[in-house]
């Protein structure tokens, strides 16, 4: 019978927590999911862990490795209820594991770097966008340049001269 645990990392040591666990033969299992973001005004593919400061270890065969896990590199201990450390069924985590594809059709490990990176420009210096919401909804502008990965300056003609304007991306559509 399978003794997975919860293993709570320190703060954005998820991979390092994952690659000493493993040294040290546990079976470790870190959710992860596939997500678009916005950096430097593009649109990007990333992965992120699933639950941030949380990891699964399974000691079946390792015992020793649950008197270690708190001295372990990224690791600050295991999660407990008292003093008892959590149990985790092996349905729970086959089911997390099917939900976030890290296994595929024949059962293989899916490695996290695989994504490939689709970064695109969604916007160019010039280009007519239109705005999709708030007060200038409808309004064609032109895209002048990103402001961070979240926002944008447009120039929009009010009373008959060009403004420049800050906009969220999401409120921006190519025209």
């Amino acid at each position: 019978m399978s003794k997975w645990y919860v293993v709570l990392t320190k703060p954005k040591q998820e991979d390092r927590a994952e690659e000493h666990l493993r040294a040290q033969g546990g079976e470790v299992f870190l959710p992860c999911i596939a997500l678009e973001k916005m950096r430097k005004g593009k649109l990007v593919n990333v992965i992120e862990s699933l639950f941030p400061g949380y990891l699964f270890v399974n000691v079946e065969g390792c015992e020793h490795l649950v008197g270690s896990i708190r001295s372990t590199r990224g690791v600050r201990q295991l999660l407990r209820f008292g003093i008892e450390p959590i149990e985790i069924r092996q349905d729970l985590i086959d089911d997390l594991r099917h939900r976030c594809g890290d296994v595929n059709a024949n059962g293989e490990s899916l490695s996290r770097n695989s994504l490939s990176d689709n970064s695109q420009a969604i916007f160019k210096e010039g280009q007519i966008v239109e705005i999709t919401s708030g007060p200038f909804k409808d309004y064609q502008a032109i895209f002048k340049q990103f402001d961070g990965e979240q926002r944008a300056i447009i120039l929009l003609n009010l009373l008959s001269q060009q403004q420049e304007l800050l906009f969220e991306l999401e409120q921006l559509h190519s025209a």
